[in-house]
C-alpha cells in the first residue's frame, strides 16, 4: 500500500469531519485540552477510521489512537498510529514514539501558535522550528531503524480564526505533502 495515498485518504476523511463540526463544538473544544481530546476521540477519529474501513482503538500499545485492519486470524494489525499533544513545542516525545512504531501511516495532531505570517504571533510562530526538529528526528530514527512509512502532521491554531494545517514527511524526513491550510473556520 503506497503510504502517501494512505495519508491523503486519512486527511480527506479528517477534513470532512472538521467540516461537519459546528462552531459551537469548536468553541467547546477550545475551552480545555480535555474537550479537544473528546472532540477528536468522540467524533472525528472514529469516523475517519470507519471511512477508511479500519477499526478504532484507544490506548492500544500505549499510543493515543490506533486504526487497525483485521487479519484472517482475527488479529488487529495496526495501519495508522496517532499521537496527540496539546502543545506543539513539547511534541518531540510523541514524534519519537511514532518513529519507533511500524505502520504505513503515523500521525501527530497538535495545537500551536503556528502561522509564520507577519504579525500573526509576536514570536513569529513555531512552524519552521517544529517542522525542522520533527524532520530531523524522523531522519535520525530511519538511519538507525528503517521503516518505510509516512508521518503526517496536523496542527490546529486559533488566532484570528480557527485553522488546521497539514504536512507529511516520508521516512527520510523529507516533505512529501506540502504544508498547507486544510480547514478554516471563521469563528473567533
Amino acid at each position: 500500500m503506497p503510504t502517501l495515498s494512505f495519508w491523503r485518504e486519512f486527511l480527506s476523511a479528517f477534513t470532512k469531519g472538521l467540516s461537519a463540526t459546528s462552531g459551537e463544538e469548536f468553541l467547546k473544544a477550545w475551552e480545555s485540552s480535555g474537550n479537544r481530546t473528546a472532540l477528536y476521540e468522540g467524533a472525528l477519529l472514529k469516523n475517519v477510521s470507519e471511512t477508511m474501513g479500519l477499526t478504532f482503538k484507544k490506548e492500544e500499545f500505549k499510543v493515543d489512537y490506533t486504526f487497525c485492519t483485521i487479519d484472517d486470524n482475527g488479529y488487529d494489525v495496526p495501519m495508522v498510529f496517532i499521537e496527540s499533544e496539546n502543545i506543539a513545542t513539547s511534541a518531540h516525545h510523541e514524534i519519537r514514539k511514532l518513529c519507533c512504531l511500524h505502520a504505513p501511516l503515523k500521525v501527530l495532531i497538535v495545537c500551536a501558535e503556528w502561522s509564520d505570517e507577519p504579525d500573526a504571533w509576536k514570536h513569529g510562530g513555531y512552524k519552521n522550528q517544529a517542522l525542522k526538529q520533527w524532520a530531523t528526528q524522523i531522519r535520525a530514527h530511519n538511519k538507525a531503524w528503517p521503516s518505510p512509512s509516512t508521518t503526517g502532521v496536523i496542527v490546529a491554531e486559533w488566532n484570528a480564526c480557527l485553522k488546521y494545517y497539514a504536512t507529511a514527511f516520508d521516512h527520510f524526513g523529507e516533505v512529501v505533502d506540502k504544508h498547507r491550510v486544510i480547514f478554516e473556520h471563521g469563528i473567533s
